[in-house]
């Protein structure tokens, strides 16, 4: 079980530099110090999860979420929720059902999501994960993935980070989609994730 209380910037950057030293730890570093104007100006502050952590919900606000641990969320992991922009930073595995990103996320372990990651941040923000990434299916419609080991699902929709600018290979189109997602023809995402909490699973014809 965690232990969850706010921490100073200067704590969460002695925190991000004393795990292991990798790419994503430095993309860390940089956006904590890009972040450092909301904390100092007091519209934000920096929440920490202390120790591997399971929760059923998670909705990344205002604070920055800090875990330095594994997090295990057993429904839907969101951010950017009601706000512009918002950081997520997790010092170990990331496992979810779902996965709806729309800002900046770093995580230093593997990223597991057993149903679908949706991302979109108008090509603003990125998903950093240093292991790999799992997912059943992944709609990515204006956002940076950056993962430096695989990426693995059984389906995507990528417009942004297909190759050959980004890393993700995608096997499905428009066309593939079921209609209650779709707004003239095409993907919408605020629908896919609605029709995705309605517990509908499927967002692809069979």
């Amino acid at each position: 079980m965690s232990d969850v209380r706010y921490i100073t910037l200067q704590e969460a950057e002695q925190r991000v530099r004393a795990s292991r030293d990798t790419a994503t730890q430095m993309q860390m570093l940089q956006d904590l110090e890009e972040y450092a104007e909301f904390v100092e100006d007091g519209s934000s502050k920096i929440l920490l999860y202390e120790g591997d952590t399971v929760l059923p919900y998670l909705a990344v606000k205002d604070d920055i979420v800090l875990v330095q641990g594994n997090l295990t969320v057993t429904g839907i992991l969101e951010d950017c929720l009601e706000v512009n922009l918002s950081l997520l930073l997790v010092l170990g595995n990331v496992t979810a059902q779902h996965l709806f990103t729309f800002s900046q996320i770093c995580i230093t372990g593997d990223l597991i999501v057993e149903n679908t990651i949706i991302a979109d941040s108008l090509h603003d923000c990125s998903l950093h994960v240093e292991g790999d990434v799992k997912a059943h299916v992944i709609l990515e419609d204006g956002h940076w993935f950056n993962v430096k080991g695989k990426v693995t699902a059984d389906d995507i929709y990528a417009s942004h980070s297909a190759k050959p600018r980004g890393l993700l290979e995608p096997n499905l189109t428009d066309e593939a989609l079921v209609d209650e997602v779709k707004v003239a023809d095409h993907l919408d995402l605020s629908k896919a994730m609605q029709y995705l909490m309605n517990n509908n699973k499927a967002v692809f014809r069979k």
